[in-house]
């Protein structure tokens, strides 16, 4: 999930900002977004990038009761 509006989904590039905020883009594309969350909490901050790729390939495809994709938050 990111902080702006819109859905990310298909392939990814994963960056980490200055602040350690994680970011997200489509890959091929110039516009990076901001991982957020749904409570609208403040980010968390990630160390590295290899951190941050490592928490959302681990929770990658997981799907609630229902059968709903459950998106990554940070």
């Amino acid at each position: 999930m990111t902080e702006e509006e819109g859905t990310v989904s298909g392939d990814l590039d994963v960056a980490v900002d200055e602040a350690g905020k994680g970011l997200v883009r489509y890959r091929g594309t110039d516009v990076w977004y901001t991982i957020g969350n749904l409570e609208g909490e403040p980010p968390r901050a990630w160390s590295t990038v290899t951190d941050l790729a490592q928490a959302v390939e681990a929770e990658a495809g997981q799907r609630d009761a229902v059968g709903n994709v459950i998106p990554f938050e940070a």
